[in-house]
């Protein structure tokens, strides 16, 4: 069942670290700049009219951006996409996870662009009665009331956000493959950094961790990460912890002990002044800000 999530917004995610959840099937279509990204474990150069697709298990990371990057980014639960997913042969499943960047042409884009159009009008609440009431001097104005989704508009919906899918699917399948980047020494070990520290942030924030598991010390570590992403390992695993702990603060009802145990603070005390160290408030400030 689709879930109509609001679509992600591109400043929203360069300020969280330009990180997306992993789990998911998801597309970005950029459609103005260009972007340095990290998908799963390769990295591709993308400029308009680009698309990238990410299936579940993998995550889309942006390295390098333009200042004025800007596309859509659309994302979803597994089961929000299956019916459609279902309907392609497993082979080509695989050569998106292989191949996951395309280039489009401007009309295929601009295809995209007005399906994601018609999808935001939909989902605007519709007026459909006006409740009259009166001034204090006797004349009648209208108040106009909305009402949730009906069933007819659940449907319109669900088949739009397939028509959008199969779109993007179609485009994807009818272009040729955008060729990864070539990646010497230091690329791979900043990529599986990168993708460690998304999967074990949540018990392990040193960077002798992360280099060990690279068998290197963690001075040159360090000075590969520094080299490569001109930021230091540490404020990588910073960066990406307070991205976990942003999200549950905003997207979930977690009290904060239960976000405190799932990133593995010793204590609720311990958690609140990293979080206020990081960020400048306190994480019940910051729910209260969302």
């Amino acid at each position: 069942m689709l879930t109509y999530k609001k679509t992600l917004d591109i400043d929203e995610l360069i300020a969280n670290h330009a990180t997306v959840s992993v789990h998911k099937y998801g597309f970005f279509l950029c459609r103005q700049g260009w972007a340095k990204i990290l998908l799963g474990a390769k990295t591709y150069n993308m400029s308009r009219n680009h698309l990238c697709i990410y299936t579940p298990n993998t995550f889309l990371h942006i390295l390098e951006r333009s200042h004025d990057l800007a596309g859509i980014l659309e994302e979803d639960d597994v089961d929000a996409y299956y019916p459609v997913v279902s309907l392609i042969d497993i082979r080509k499943r695989l050569r998106i996870r292989d191949e996951s960047c395309v280039a489009l042409s401007e009309r295929e884009a601009a295809e995209i662009v007005a399906l994601m159009d018609v999808i935001g009008d939909a989902k605007r609440p519709r007026p459909i009665s006006a409740a009259y009431e009166r001034h204090g001097d006797g004349t009648q104005y209208s108040r106009q009331e909305t009402v949730p989704l009906t069933t007819i508009r659940d449907n319109y919906l669900r088949h739009l956000y397939y028509a959008l899918c199969l779109k993007v699917l179609d485009v994807y399948f009818s272009n040729t493959p955008v060729e990864a980047v070539p990646q010497d020494r230091d690329d791979t070990v900043l990529n599986r950094f990168v993708i460690s520290v998304h999967e074990n942030c949540h018990r392990q924030r040193t960077v002798k961790y992360y280099a060990d598991e690279q068998h290197l010390s963690p001075y040159y570590f360090s000075s590969i990460i520094k080299k490569r992403s001109g930021r230091a390992a540490l404020q990588w695993i910073e960066s990406v912890t307070m991205t976990f702990i942003r999200q549950y603060l905003r997207c979930t009802d977690m009290s904060l002990k239960e976000i405190s145990d799932r990133m593995d603070f010793p204590d609720q005390s311990t958690f609140s002044r990293y979080f206020k160290h990081h960020e400048g408030c306190t994480p019940s400030e910051y729910r209260m800000r969302r």
